[in-house]
């Protein structure tokens, strides 16, 4: 887990220095810029707002003046690398299932990396002899538990330091780490560089123009305040890829939805309101029986329904995409 003073490529993938100012789209340049909203960290119900700016060129939107990367460690405590631990590796080969199906539609084998792979939940359904697994790990407790549980070649430390040769692999993946890296313009440039000619790059990461993200605000999970840094929708992602010389393959809009946890936020607000002291998603580790039967049936009955309609809207929650390296 996470020291005092370390944070992960899902933290700062890309740069040691954080985006700043508000009068320029840092994606496009645009100078077509407004604020967006205001919002606060809801997962550790903290009060501190923090201001999003959207491009009206690209639909990039961003946190105009985010928390630096030495103060960022605050926001990536152990509550919140327990829960991605526990959502990356809990029935990794049911959990990965799409992704890796993605992946075979284009490419059966070869080197594969994951940048930000945390305790390697994803790598660890990759595993056999058609694949060569390598990833990325800030933190060195987290990155020793993804070679322990892959066998992968993992690099600890900042994913810009990773000393891997230009041209190194047939597959890169980062999934839900694009939205926490400061810089998208040079990490994209760092991906172009280490895949082979012909080599595909699969992302997967919010989706800030979903029917979910307009119709929820503040409340949305996907938001993820302040260690989202960025936040895409397809046309903002396909102009960041095209700007870095990648070739276009797919864009779609998965089934997932983040309602459950945006209730959660809604349902917490509400009680802060009239004086209560709701416990912050960060500090919940276990529901009781009722409540878990209960949201099953909310799922079955209300979110999956909501998820797929989404989906086939090309408004989902979350984005995965695909794009390719030209061969030559």
């Amino acid at each position: 887990m996470q020291s005092s003073n370390e944070y992960s490529p899902r933290e700062r993938a890309a740069s040691q220095e954080p985006l700043g100012g508000s009068s320029v789209c840092p994606l496009c340049d645009s100078q077509q810029v407004s604020k967006f909203m205001l919002a606060p960290d809801r997962f550790h119900m903290r009060t501190e707002l923090y201001t999003l700016m959207r491009c009206a060129t690209c639909s990039c939107v961003w946190v105009a003046n985010p928390p630096s990367p030495e103060e960022m460690a605050v926001h990536y405590d152990e509550d919140y690398h327990r829960a991605i631990a526990a959502a990356g590796e809990g029935s990794a080969a049911l959990r990965w299932k799409g992704q890796r199906e993605a992946i075979a539609k284009h490419k059966s084998g070869g080197s594969i990396l994951d940048i930000g792979c945390s305790s390697g939940g994803f790598l660890s359904t990759m595993k056999g002899p058609s694949w060569k697994l390598y990833g990325i790990e800030m933190e060195s407790s987290t990155a020793e538990r993804a070679r322990k549980n892959t066998g992968a070649e993992v690099f600890t430390g900042d994913a810009m330091d990773a000393p891997f040769a230009p041209e190194s692999f047939d597959v890169i993946t980062t999934l839900d780490v694009l939205e926490h890296v400061y810089q998208p313009r040079q990490f994209a440039r760092k991906i172009n560089e280490w895949l082979k000619p012909g080599g595909i790059y699969y992302t997967m990461l919010p989706n800030i123009d979903s029917w979910e993200a307009r119709m929820l605000g503040s409340h949305w999970y996907g938001l993820e305040l302040p260690r989202h840094l960025f936040h895409f929708s397809p046309r903002s992602l396909a102009m960041l890829m095209k700007e870095n010389n990648f070739l276009y393959v797919d864009i779609f809009t998965a089934r997932t939805s983040y309602l459950e946890y945006s209730a959660g936020y809604l349902y917490g607000s509400i009680i802060q309101k009239f004086g209560g002291s709701p416990t912050p998603l960060a500090k919940v580790q276990r529901r009781s029986l009722a409540f878990r039967a209960v949201r099953k049936a909310l799922r079955m009955t209300a979110v999956i329904p909501f998820g797929k309609a989404a989906s086939a809207s090309g408004a989902g929650a979350s984005m995965e995409a695909v794009f390719r390296k030209p061969a030559s």
